[in-house]
Protein backbone atom coordinates (compact mmCIF):
# COMPACT_ATOMS: atom_id res chain seq x y z
CA UNK A 1 0.00 0.00 0.00
CA UNK A 2 3.03 2.37 0.65
CA UNK A 3 3.94 1.94 -2.85
CA UNK A 4 0.83 2.49 -4.02
CA UNK A 5 0.40 5.58 -2.40
CA UNK A 6 3.82 6.73 -3.21
CA UNK A 7 2.72 6.26 -7.27
CA UNK A 8 -0.22 8.42 -6.50
CA UNK A 9 1.66 11.24 -4.94
CA UNK A 10 4.41 10.74 -7.72
CA UNK A 11 1.38 10.79 -10.55
CA UNK A 12 0.20 14.10 -8.65
CA UNK A 13 3.61 15.81 -8.87
CA UNK A 14 4.01 14.52 -12.36
CA UNK A 15 0.71 16.38 -13.47
CA UNK A 16 1.63 19.14 -11.60
CA UNK A 17 5.33 19.27 -13.32
CA UNK A 18 3.55 18.76 -16.57
CA UNK A 19 1.19 21.78 -16.40
CA UNK A 20 4.02 24.11 -15.06
CA UNK A 21 4.22 26.00 -11.77
CA UNK A 22 0.63 26.18 -9.59
CA UNK A 23 -0.42 29.32 -9.90
CA UNK A 24 -4.00 29.50 -8.93
CA UNK A 25 -3.92 33.58 -10.61
CA UNK A 26 -3.11 31.60 -14.21
CA UNK A 27 -4.35 28.14 -14.52
CA UNK A 28 -7.29 26.04 -12.95
CA UNK A 29 -6.08 22.59 -12.71
CA UNK A 30 -9.53 21.18 -11.41
CA UNK A 31 -11.87 20.96 -14.27
CA UNK A 32 -15.63 20.53 -14.02
CA UNK A 33 -16.37 18.63 -16.69
CA UNK A 34 -14.20 15.41 -18.11
CA UNK A 35 -12.79 14.70 -14.86
CA UNK A 36 -11.85 11.55 -13.23
CA UNK A 37 -10.82 11.13 -9.49
CA UNK A 38 -9.97 8.40 -7.45
CA UNK A 39 -9.73 7.62 -3.82
CA UNK A 40 -7.09 5.58 -2.18
CA UNK A 41 -8.05 4.70 1.55
CA UNK A 42 -4.72 4.27 3.64
CA UNK A 43 -5.74 1.43 6.22
CA UNK A 44 -3.27 2.89 8.99
CA UNK A 45 -4.51 6.33 8.60
CA UNK A 46 -8.25 7.95 8.19
CA UNK A 47 -6.62 10.89 5.56
CA UNK A 48 -8.02 9.94 1.59
CA UNK A 49 -5.80 11.42 -1.15
CA UNK A 50 -8.27 12.71 -4.24
CA UNK A 51 -6.47 12.76 -6.89
CA UNK A 52 -7.46 14.32 -10.21
CA UNK A 53 -6.04 14.31 -13.69
CA UNK A 54 -6.93 16.61 -16.62
CA UNK A 55 -6.71 16.05 -19.96
CA UNK A 56 -4.76 18.42 -22.33
CA UNK A 57 -7.67 19.29 -23.41
CA UNK A 58 -9.49 20.55 -20.52
CA UNK A 59 -6.42 22.42 -19.27
CA UNK A 60 -5.98 24.67 -22.50
CA UNK A 61 -9.92 24.68 -22.88
CA UNK A 62 -9.87 25.99 -19.00
CA UNK A 63 -6.85 27.90 -18.63
CA UNK A 64 -7.17 31.22 -18.62
CA UNK A 65 -4.65 34.23 -19.31
CA UNK A 66 -5.05 37.84 -17.75
CA UNK A 67 -4.72 40.06 -20.56
CA UNK A 68 -4.02 43.44 -19.54
CA UNK A 69 -6.39 46.14 -19.53
CA UNK A 70 -6.26 47.74 -22.81
CA UNK A 71 -5.74 51.68 -21.80
CA UNK A 72 -8.64 53.43 -23.13
CA UNK A 73 -8.22 56.39 -24.71
CA UNK A 74 -10.09 59.51 -24.11
CA UNK A 75 -12.28 60.62 -26.70
CA UNK A 76 -11.51 63.87 -27.92
CA UNK A 77 -13.52 66.81 -26.59
CA UNK A 78 -14.13 70.17 -28.21
CA UNK A 79 -14.08 72.87 -25.63
CA UNK A 80 -17.64 74.37 -25.80
CA UNK A 81 -17.41 77.57 -27.19
CA UNK A 82 -17.17 80.38 -24.91
CA UNK A 83 -19.59 83.85 -25.04
CA UNK A 84 -18.39 86.06 -23.70
CA UNK A 85 -20.64 88.04 -20.99
CA UNK A 86 -22.10 90.70 -22.49
CA UNK A 87 -21.13 94.03 -21.24
CA UNK A 88 -23.09 97.13 -20.79
CA UNK A 89 -21.45 100.44 -21.23
CA UNK A 90 -21.14 102.90 -18.26
CA UNK A 91 -24.15 105.57 -19.02
CA UNK A 92 -22.50 108.42 -20.00
CA UNK A 93 -23.67 111.96 -18.32
CA UNK A 94 -23.57 114.91 -20.71
CA UNK A 95 -23.71 118.06 -18.32
CA UNK A 96 -25.95 120.41 -19.39
CA UNK A 97 -24.70 123.69 -21.24
CA UNK A 98 -24.24 126.30 -18.41
CA UNK A 99 -26.04 129.26 -19.82
CA UNK A 100 -24.77 132.97 -18.42
CA UNK A 101 -28.09 134.91 -17.83
CA UNK A 102 -27.58 138.62 -19.17
CA UNK A 103 -30.10 140.80 -16.87
CA UNK A 104 -31.87 143.73 -19.67
CA UNK A 105 -31.49 147.57 -18.90
CA UNK A 106 -35.59 147.06 -17.58
CA UNK A 107 -34.02 144.37 -15.05
CA UNK A 108 -31.08 146.21 -13.66
CA UNK A 109 -33.19 149.65 -13.54
CA UNK A 110 -35.23 147.74 -11.15
CA UNK A 111 -33.11 146.29 -8.93
CA UNK A 112 -31.49 149.87 -8.72
CA UNK A 113 -34.75 151.68 -7.89
CA UNK A 114 -34.86 148.52 -5.25
CA UNK A 115 -32.25 149.82 -3.15
CA UNK A 116 -33.54 153.46 -2.72
CA UNK A 117 -35.56 152.99 0.17
CA UNK A 118 -37.50 156.88 -0.70
CA UNK A 119 -41.05 156.44 -1.22
CA UNK A 120 -40.90 158.40 -4.39
CA UNK A 121 -44.21 157.02 -5.48
CA UNK A 122 -46.12 158.35 -2.47
CA UNK A 123 -44.16 161.22 -2.52
CA UNK A 124 -44.05 162.41 -6.04
CA UNK A 125 -47.32 161.73 -7.49
CA UNK A 126 -47.32 161.74 -11.07
CA UNK A 127 -43.62 160.63 -11.47
CA UNK A 128 -41.89 157.82 -13.57
CA UNK A 129 -38.98 156.42 -14.31
CA UNK A 130 -37.86 154.68 -17.79
CA UNK A 131 -34.74 152.66 -18.22
CA UNK A 132 -32.81 153.23 -21.52
CA UNK A 133 -29.66 151.55 -22.73
CA UNK A 134 -26.24 153.30 -22.16
CA UNK A 135 -25.17 156.53 -23.87
CA UNK A 136 -21.64 157.83 -23.56
CA UNK A 137 -22.63 161.33 -23.14
CA UNK A 138 -24.94 161.33 -20.36
CA UNK A 139 -26.39 159.34 -17.34
CA UNK A 140 -29.35 160.20 -17.12
CA UNK A 141 -32.44 163.41 -17.38
CA UNK A 142 -35.28 164.59 -14.95
CA UNK A 143 -38.18 165.97 -18.08
CA UNK A 144 -39.84 168.89 -15.13
CA UNK A 145 -42.60 169.37 -17.79
CA UNK A 146 -42.78 165.68 -17.93
CA UNK A 147 -42.35 164.64 -14.35
CA UNK A 148 -40.43 161.88 -15.98
CA UNK A 149 -36.75 160.42 -15.29
CA UNK A 150 -34.76 158.92 -17.56
CA UNK A 151 -31.41 156.61 -17.14
CA UNK A 152 -29.16 155.13 -19.41
CA UNK A 153 -27.74 152.07 -18.27
CA UNK A 154 -24.41 151.48 -19.38
CA UNK A 155 -22.93 147.62 -20.35
CA UNK A 156 -19.98 148.68 -17.60
CA UNK A 157 -21.21 150.41 -15.72
CA UNK A 158 -21.90 148.67 -11.94
CA UNK A 159 -24.83 148.74 -10.21
CA UNK A 160 -23.25 150.59 -7.13
CA UNK A 161 -23.65 153.67 -9.51
CA UNK A 162 -26.29 152.80 -11.21
CA UNK A 163 -28.41 153.03 -8.31
CA UNK A 164 -26.70 156.36 -7.11
CA UNK A 165 -27.25 158.43 -11.09
CA UNK A 166 -31.54 157.05 -10.11
CA UNK A 167 -31.23 158.54 -6.54
CA UNK A 168 -29.60 161.65 -8.08
CA UNK A 169 -32.35 162.06 -10.63
CA UNK A 170 -34.82 161.36 -7.51
CA UNK A 171 -33.22 164.15 -5.93
CA UNK A 172 -34.33 166.78 -8.61
CA UNK A 173 -37.94 165.65 -8.64
CA UNK A 174 -37.67 166.11 -4.67
CA UNK A 175 -36.34 169.67 -5.32
CA UNK A 176 -38.54 170.66 -8.05
CA UNK A 177 -41.71 169.16 -6.80
CA UNK A 178 -41.56 169.78 -3.16
CA UNK A 179 -38.52 172.54 -2.03
CA UNK A 180 -39.42 176.25 -2.04
CA UNK A 181 -37.26 178.85 -2.55
CA UNK A 182 -36.93 179.95 0.65
CA UNK A 183 -35.69 175.90 1.31
CA UNK A 184 -32.87 176.16 -1.13
CA UNK A 185 -31.73 178.79 0.38
CA UNK A 186 -31.52 177.03 3.75
CA UNK A 187 -29.95 174.51 2.28
CA UNK A 188 -27.13 176.39 0.71
CA UNK A 189 -26.73 178.04 4.52
CA UNK A 190 -26.31 174.50 5.66
CA UNK A 191 -24.02 173.65 3.21
CA UNK A 192 -22.38 177.09 3.14
CA UNK A 193 -22.73 177.95 -0.72
CA UNK A 194 -24.76 180.97 -0.89
CA UNK A 195 -22.69 182.12 -3.67
CA UNK A 196 -23.38 179.00 -5.95
CA UNK A 197 -26.01 179.42 -8.32
CA UNK A 198 -29.19 177.12 -7.98
CA UNK A 199 -29.50 176.53 -11.64
CA UNK A 200 -27.54 174.99 -14.00
CA UNK A 201 -26.11 177.80 -16.96
CA UNK A 202 -23.77 180.37 -18.58
CA UNK A 203 -21.66 176.55 -18.85
CA UNK A 204 -21.82 175.06 -15.26
CA UNK A 205 -22.13 171.73 -15.16
CA UNK A 206 -25.01 170.04 -13.03
CA UNK A 207 -22.44 169.40 -10.54
CA UNK A 208 -21.17 172.61 -9.79
CA UNK A 209 -24.60 174.00 -8.91
CA UNK A 210 -26.93 174.32 -5.61
CA UNK A 211 -29.52 172.19 -6.96
CA UNK A 212 -26.79 169.55 -8.23
CA UNK A 213 -25.20 169.78 -4.67
CA UNK A 214 -29.01 168.64 -3.68
CA UNK A 215 -29.20 165.65 -5.97
CA UNK A 216 -26.33 164.34 -4.94
CA UNK A 217 -26.82 164.57 -1.03
CA UNK A 218 -30.13 163.71 -1.20
CA UNK A 219 -28.58 159.86 -3.26
CA UNK A 220 -25.61 159.70 -0.36
CA UNK A 221 -28.84 159.98 2.11
CA UNK A 222 -30.35 157.13 0.47
CA UNK A 223 -27.24 154.68 -1.07
CA UNK A 224 -24.59 156.19 0.75
CA UNK A 225 -21.45 158.23 -0.43
CA UNK A 226 -19.04 155.58 -2.22
CA UNK A 227 -19.85 157.66 -6.07
CA UNK A 228 -20.72 161.61 -4.21
CA UNK A 229 -19.35 163.90 -6.77
CA UNK A 230 -20.68 166.89 -6.00
CA UNK A 231 -18.51 169.96 -6.81
CA UNK A 232 -19.14 172.62 -4.94
CA UNK A 233 -18.89 170.31 -1.36
CA UNK A 234 -18.06 167.49 0.27
CA UNK A 235 -20.24 164.62 0.94
CA UNK A 236 -23.21 166.05 3.55
CA UNK A 237 -22.99 165.49 7.69
CA UNK A 238 -25.43 163.99 9.67
CA UNK A 239 -27.15 167.55 10.38
CA UNK A 240 -27.20 168.45 6.71
CA UNK A 241 -28.36 164.60 6.42
CA UNK A 242 -31.06 165.04 9.35
CA UNK A 243 -31.94 168.56 6.91
CA UNK A 244 -32.38 166.97 3.73
CA UNK A 245 -34.97 163.95 5.27
CA UNK A 246 -36.88 167.24 6.64
CA UNK A 247 -36.45 168.78 2.86
CA UNK A 248 -37.57 165.70 1.28
CA UNK A 249 -40.43 165.10 3.50
CA UNK A 250 -39.22 161.95 4.82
Amino acid sequence: MAVINLIVAMAVAAAATSTGPADADTIQVAGTEQTTSSTVRAPSTSTSITTSTTTDADVSSTATTRTPPTPSTPAPTTPAPTTPAPTTPAPTTTSPATTISVPTVEERGAAALARIGYDWQGRLPGWTVVFEPGRADVLGFTHVAERRIEVFVRDDQDDALLAHVVAHELGHAVDVTLNSPEEREEWQAARGIESVPWWPGDGLTDFSTGAGDFAESFAAWQVGTGSFRSRVGDAPNGDQLALMARLSGG
